[in-house]
């Protein structure tokens, strides 16, 4: 097992969370290149994507830590290779119950993530990058043909998607697929953020949806043929 998992299995006591204070003590995650991404070149991108891949594993274990002291959640059992739905199901509970009170309008658009810092006011945004990861994590245990990659598609340029230039965990093409396949996770995941009160982000784990559907496969399963 690798040794930064260690640290995840230990189970502390439970807590609200609730409280934006709780945030106060989160470290922040600096990136080499702050955005807005339709601001920086290849070569910052590729920087930024570094930067992330050789931070993942320490800020998994930051927001592990987190979660057991402020939240009650262990991450460590679904790292270690356990079924990952119990600890997507209380991720969901947990955003249902505490995001709506860490919810700041005056930080809380995508524009200000997009060129955020991540730091002072805008921590949050830390914490929810770490979140994304740890999806990202449970998905690549199980499913090897994904990674951590830039989103260099020309259509998203075009499109203005918020996934350009951005680290999204991607399936390249294999079999009869067309293109490769892009989860923002990052995106999914503040999107619940900027809006905590939304009845479908309270009822549907969406989540956990994008998680099981990359792990079984079910994502490209409409393009790739069965072996015979």
């Amino acid at each position: 097992m690798l040794k930064w998992l260690d640290r995840l299995t230990g189970r502390g006591p439970a807590a609200g969370g609730s409280s934006l204070a709780a945030l106060g003590d989160y470290p922040p995650y600096h990136a080499p290149h702050i955005g807005p991404p339709t601001s920086w070149s290849l070569d910052q991108a590729q920087e930024n994507l570094a930067h992330l891949v050789a931070n993942r594993a320490s800020r998994l274990v930051i927001l592990g830590d987190w979660l057991r002291r402020h939240a009650g959640i262990d991450a460590g059992p679904a790292l270690a290779g356990g079924d990952p739905r119990p600890l997507l199901d209380a991720l969901h509970r947990w955003s249902n119950a505490c995001w709506p009170a860490w919810h700041q309008p005056a930080i809380a658009s995508e524009a200000i993530w997009l060129r955020s810092s991540r730091d002072g006011d805008e921590r949050v945004y830390s914490l929810l990058l770490d979140v994304a990861l740890l999806l990202g994590e449970l998905v690549l245990q199980r499913n090897a043909k994904y990674q951590w990659a830039l989103d260099l598609d020309p259509i998203n340029e075009r499109d203005g998607m918020a996934s350009w230039r951005r680290a999204v965990l991607l399936l390249p093409a294999y079999g009869d697929m067309p293109g490769p396949i892009d989860l923002d996770l990052e995106h999914q995941v503040v999107g619940r953020y900027l809006r905590p009160d939304h009845v479908m982000n309270q009822i549907h784990n969406g989540w956990a949806e994008t998680v099981m559907d990359a792990i079984e496969g079910r994502q490209e399963a409409a393009w790739v043929r069965p072996t015979a």
